[in-house]
C-alpha cells in the first residue's frame, strides 16, 4: 500500500453535466481519484483530466459491479470511498477524515447520505478498506456489504459510522432514460434473486415510472409476500407496502388490512403513519387522522434516527398540515383548519391548491 490514505473510486459515462461539481467536492479530501469510463462520448474524460484523476476505460457489459470492481482494483489508498458523478461530498476537513477513518476496529464505514433533495439523510455503506476480499456484488444496485461482512467476521472488524456526508442530486431531473436502462438489468437480477425484497421494490418503482402500473403492483405484491415469509424485517422493507398502498388508494380500493399489517411490522415508520392518517381521513375518521398528522408535524426531521430509510421532509410539514386542515374543516373547526392551511401555504407558497383552500377558509372565517 502507498502513502495514499483515501481513494475516491467512480464509474462514469457521459457525465460532463455532473462530474465537475463532484470532483470539486472531492478536492482536498480524497488523496486520489480513480475513474472508470464505460464509453463516454462527451467531455467527461477531459473534465476528469483537469482534476488529475486517473482514468481507465472499461467496455460496458451490463454489470455495475464489474465496472465498480475495476475501479477498486486501480485504487492505491488504504481506504476507498465510492461515489457517483451526480453526488457531492459535503465540506469536511481532511485531517478530521483521516482521524475518523483511522479509528481501530473497523473495516468499513457508512456516510450520511441524502438520496433526493428535500429528503432526510440515512446511513449508506460507502467507505471500506482496500482489501482484495472486498468487492461489489450484483449487476445493479450493487453492494460491497456481503464481502465487507465476510471479511469483517474473519478479522474481527465491524462497520462504523463516519463523519462524511454525501448528497445525491441525480434524481432531481429527468429519470426516464435511467429507468429504461435499468429495467432489463433489474429484470435479470430479480430473476436470479427472486427473494430480494429491495430489488423487487425497485423493479416496481421503475415499472410505474415507465407507465406500467399493473407490473408495479405485481412486483410490490411479490415483495410483500417475501416480507411475510421472512424471519425478520428491516426498516426499508416498508417501501413496497407504502407504494402499493398509495397505488391502491389512487384506484379507490380498500387498503385497511394492508395498512394494519404494515403498522404491525413497522410501528415507528413515519411513512406508514402518514398513509394511515390518509386512509383514516378518506374513511371519515377525521379526529383520529388529525391526531396522527399533528404528531407528524411535531417531529423534527433533522433529529430522526437515520437508520436505512429516507423520508420526504414534506410529510413533517405541508403534506400533513394540508390534510389536517381538511380534517378540521370536516369537523367544523374552521379556526384550526385555517391555521393548518396557513402553515401549509407558508411552506409551499406557490401551491395553487393550498392558495385556494386558504382563501376559502379565510373568507368563511371573515363571515363567521
Amino acid at each position: 500500500m502507498s502513502d495514499i490514505f483515501l481513494s475516491a473510486a467512480m464509474i462514469v459515462r457521459n457525465e460532463e453535466r455532473f462530474l465537475r461539481d463532484c470532483l470539486e467536492s472531492l478536492k482536498g479530501v480524497a488523496d486520489e481519484i480513480v475513474i472508470v469510463d464505460t464509453g463516454s462520448a462527451d467531455g467527461t474524460k477531459e473534465i476528469a483530466a483537469v482534476y488529475g484523476a486517473r482514468v481507465f476505460d472499461f467496455p460496458w457489459c451490463d454489470d455495475f459491479s464489474a465496472a465498480r470492481n475495476v475501479s477498486v482494483e486501480h485504487c492505491l489508498g488504504e481506504w476507498i470511498l465510492f461515489i457517483d458523478a451526480d453526488e457531492r461530498l459535503g465540506p469536511v476537513d481532511k485531517a478530521l477524515v483521516r482521524a475518523d477513518l483511522s479509528r481501530p476496529g473497523y473495516n468499513a464505514f457508512t456516510v450520511s447520505y441524502r438520496p433526493v433533495t428535500g429528503f432526510t439523510a440515512f446511513r449508506e455503506f460507502r467507505v471500506f478498506r482496500n482489501d482484495p476480499r472486498i468487492r461489489f456484488e450484483g449487476i445493479i444496485h450493487e453492494t460491497v456489504l456481503p464481502s465487507v461482512t465476510r471479511a469483517g467476521e474473519e478479522d474481527g472488524l465491524v462497520i462504523g459510522n463516519s463523519i462524511l456526508e454525501i448528497d445525491h442530486i441525480g434524481y432531481d431531473g429527468e429519470m426516464a432514460h435511467k429507468h429504461r436502462r435499468n429495467l432489463p438489468l433489474l429484470l435479470k437480477h430479480v430473476e436470479n434473486h427472486p427473494e430480494n425484497i429491495f430489488l423487487r421494490f425497485k423493479l416496481g418503482v421503475v415499472l410505474k415510472a415507465l407507465g406500467d402500473t399493473e407490473g408495479a403492483e405485481r412486483e410490490w405484491r411479490r415483495a410483500i409476500e417475501t416480507v411475510r415469509r421472512s424471519r425478520s424485517v428491516v426498516p426499508r422493507d416498508c417501501q413496497p407496502y407504502y407504494d402499493l398502498i398509495r397505488l391502491l388508494l389512487d384506484k379507490g380500493e380498500d387498503v385497511s388490512l394492508l395498512v394494519e399489517e404494515a403498522e404491525a411490522l413497522f410501528p415507528d415508520n413515519c411513512l406508514i403513519m402518514w398513509v394511515r392518517a390518509m386512509v383514516l381521513m378518506h374513511g371519515g375518521a377525521y379526529e383520529e387522522a388529525a391526531g396522527i398528522f399533528a404528531e407528524l408535524t411535531s417531529i423534527d426531521p433533522d433529529n430522526l434516527d437515520p437508520g436505512r430509510i429516507s423520508y420526504d421532509r414534506r410529510i413533517f410539514g405541508e403534506y400533513s398540515y394540508e390534510p389536517m386542515g381538511t380534517c378540521y374543516f370536516k369537523l367544523g373547526r374552521l379556526g384550526e383548519s385555517g391555521r393548518c392551511y396557513s402553515l401549509a401555504l407558508e411552506r409551499d407558497p406557490e401551491n395553487p391548491e393550498y392558495q385556494t383552500k386558504h382563501k376559502f377558509i379565510s373568507a368563511l372565517l371573515k363571515k363567521s
